[in-house]
């Protein structure tokens, strides 16, 4: 097994349409679940109150986000976002980024660093005088694990060309200053706002972890509570970033497992003040001090804040009741003191590793993991999204090579055509389609389009189920579904960023992983898709001059290519097995992703197993939330009332995936076509 402690950190979260085919049929929007339906109508109603009161923040040391929660300009963030240049400084400065790009100066005024919460305000009104948009602060207190929440920011940082992306989801753990939720949020998120449905903000995003569950934000409920310290300036605590082991050393000693986010007690150490207070294996930890607990890191957190020989109340459900027991703390060996000079996450303890954690993550990442009771990808929930799968139960294939999964496929037309995602079929030696009643073809590769990494195949049938497209264009916040290749509701999502020419459209790319070599530069690995792929350019080559520019360094080839057009044809010269060749190729769009902000996306060992190796440059693509596998892609993104949205074609990292809209997708579809036929009639 592979090392994977380094999972284990948290991280900071510092749209000209052709009718294809008959309709497969129509959902009225009276057939969608009820339940669905108001949610869908709650979400459209908070996004407008809310939208303009999402915030980007800067301190100029980094970026993350924030929510104006008054109208005289206070702001919400995280305390890790506006981080300290002058250790004693109290008139610390940071700038408010608005949504509609304007800058403006603020304050930092008080910072709870053991939540992590920090509260700025905005030091003049606008230019008019009139009040600054905002958001009505909720109350955790009042809301229930399982409720719908959403969760909006920057990640990456402010974007005037994008607005803040919408992720959707459910409450997953409420703790006494943490909330946990799937509402996947990144790093520059952090100190965006989650809401409730009904558009107030219960939490502030603070950290996150490699798993897509594990989206922590600091409760409302503590900003309510030190509301006046904060804005008089008060500055507080540490911000911890794993876990301190406390709860399993002679502080308090138990070994915990956890499940949905509660701790269950799987034994008690020997004389220590858990064993003394009477802690017995398979009592559930409710409560510490009658604060509750929301997952590891908050109950680290509340520990390390406890003195030792404090008497406490641990609150625990035995035998299915309710009861509390009295427990005095022990040593406390790993005592961090509070320190105004403590902003950032603390560095990683050098503690023996948790193997139950590694196993727990590894069998999180992967793509068969067992789904929690309240995520919203439970059972219950996606029976929810029925009537909007069924038109399309016959209207998915999956395509497999010797038996291994390779992506999913959209049928297009009853006559045997269908849509699927290219690069994920590279090296296939013979493809199969597989219809959801178990039907198999042997399929034909026709004709692919590079830009869309769309392929068109055909299978020797008359008689299948196409996918009926939507005639208008997706709007942001709009629920959908992606499918298994059984047809079935496999992940619900949200239209996260309207449909957008993508930044790396216009970029010219080879397609090609490189390291310097005497010679020149050498190709480490050909990428699917790519320039160098379709020219036959193999792992190995030493290229040596592009358009008779030497390259002599990877920043020089770089360069040179910088200076194309996706679609430019150039003239490489390279040397393989000490011959030099030289041959005319065509130059991509730039399709890889170089913002991934967290390793496992970015690791190439892991290259397209979490993120889609072609997860970019599309000329238009809608951004979902969906934390889909790369061999999941290639099915249609389905909207409430049955019709496809587009076709997902990528993932590009922790959240954002993508879909092609389906106007693109049925201009790309009678390209190919014409394409096929030109080739079979030269």
């Amino acid at each position: 097994m592979r090392h994977v402690s380094w999972l284990l950190r948290c991280l900071s979260v510092v749209g000209l349409f052709a009718s294809i085919s008959m309709p497969a049929g129509n959902v009225r929007a009276a057939d969608v679940q009820d339940e669905l339906q108001q949610r869908q109508v709650q979400l459209t109603n908070a996004l407008k109150k809310v939208r303009e009161a999402v915030v980007g923040v800067s301190d100029g040391m980094g970026v993350g986000s924030g929510v104006i929660v008054t109208a005289d300009g206070i702001v919400l963030t995280a305390s890790h976002v506006v981080t300290t240049r002058n250790r004693r400084s109290r008139n610390e400065s940071a700038t408010i980024t608005m949504a509609d790009g304007r800058q403006l100066a603020a304050t930092v005024l008080g910072k709870d660093r053991d939540s992590d919460a920090a509260v700025l305000r905005i030091n003049a009104l606008p230019d008019d005088k009139s009040s600054f948009p905002y958001a009505e602060m909720g109350r955790v207190s009042e809301s229930k694990v399982g409720e719908y929440c959403f969760a909006m920011g920057h990640p990456g940082g402010y974007r005037l060309e994008r607005e803040a992306p919408v992720r959707f989801g459910r409450i997953l753990s409420i703790g006494n200053r943490t909330v946990v939720s799937d509402c996947a949020i990144l790093l520059g998120d952090s100190g965006g706002p989650l809401f409730s449905l009904d558009g107030k903000v219960i939490g502030i995003h603070s950290m996150i972890t490699s798993l897509i569950i594990e989206n922590r934000h600091v409760s409302i409920d503590s900003f309510h509570h030190d509301w006046d310290r904060l804005l008089a300036g008060d500055r507080w605590g540490h911000l911890r970033s794993t876990d301190n082991d406390l709860v399993q050393s002679g502080f308090f000693g138990v070994h915990l497992t956890w499940k949905d986010f509660t701790p269950i007690i799987a034994d008690v150490i020997p004389d220590t003040p858990a064993e003394k207070a009477g802690l017995k294996p398979g009592d559930v930890l409710l409560t510490v001090e009658k604060n509750k607990i929301a997952d590891r890191l908050d109950l680290s957190t509340t520990l390390d804040l406890l003195e030792e020989d404090q008497e406490i109340e641990i609150g625990i459900l035995r035998d299915g009741k309710e009861t509390s027991l009295a427990l005095v703390t022990g040593d406390d060996t790993e005592d961090m003191e509070s320190s105004d000079d403590e902003d950032g996450p603390q560095p990683e303890s050098n503690h023996a590793e948790d193997p139950d954690r590694e196993q727990e993550i590894i069998d999180q990442l992967s793509e068969n993991r067992a789904i929690g009771t309240f995520e919203k990808r439970s059972s219950l929930e996606l029976g929810q999204f029925s009537t909007a799968v069924k038109p399309n139960l016959n209207s998915i294939v999956s395509i497999r090579d010797g038996g291994l999964l390779m992506c999913l496929g959209t049928v297009m037309s009853t006559d045997g055509y269908i849509l699927t995602k290219a690069s994920e079929l590279h090296g296939a030696i013979d493809p199969e389609v597989i219809l959801p009643s178990g039907r198999r073809f042997k399929a034909q590769e026709l004709a692919s389009d590079y830009a869309f990494d769309l392929m068109l195949l055909k299978v020797d049938a008359t008689d299948l189920q196409p996918v009926s497209l939507m005639r208008e264009a997706a709007n942001v916040g709009d629920l959908a579904v992606l499918q298994n290749g059984k047809g079935e509701a496999l992940i619900p999502t949200v239209i996260s960023v309207k449909t957008h020419s993508m930044e790396g459209a216009n970029k010219a790319f080879m397609g090609i992983r490189m390291a310097e070599d005497d010679n020149g530069v050498r190709i480490e690995r050909i990428l699917p898709g790519g320039a160098a792929q379709r020219n036959g350019m193999k792992p190995g080559d030493v290229i040596m001059s592009l358009n008779g520019r030497t390259v002599d360094r990877m920043m020089t080839l770089i360069d040179a290519i910088g200076g194309f057009k996706p679609g430019d044809k150039i003239s490489v010269r390279f040397m393989r097995e000490d011959k030099i060749r030289t041959i005319d190729i065509l130059l991509t769009s730039k399709f890889v992703n170089d913002d991934t902000m967290l390793p496992l996306y970015r690791d190439q060992q892991f290259e397209g197993q979490f993120a889609s190796t072609h997860a970019g440059g599309f000329p238009q693509a809608i951004q979902i939330d969906a934390d889909v596998y790369p061999r999941q892609v290639g099915g249609p993104l389905l909207g409430l009332n049955g019709k496809a949205l587009g076709i997902v074609i990528a993932r590009a990292d922790r959240f954002p995936a993508f879909a092609i809209p389906a106007d693109a997708v049925a201009t790309v579809f009678e390209q190919l076509k014409i394409e096929a036929k030109n080739k079979a009639n030269p």
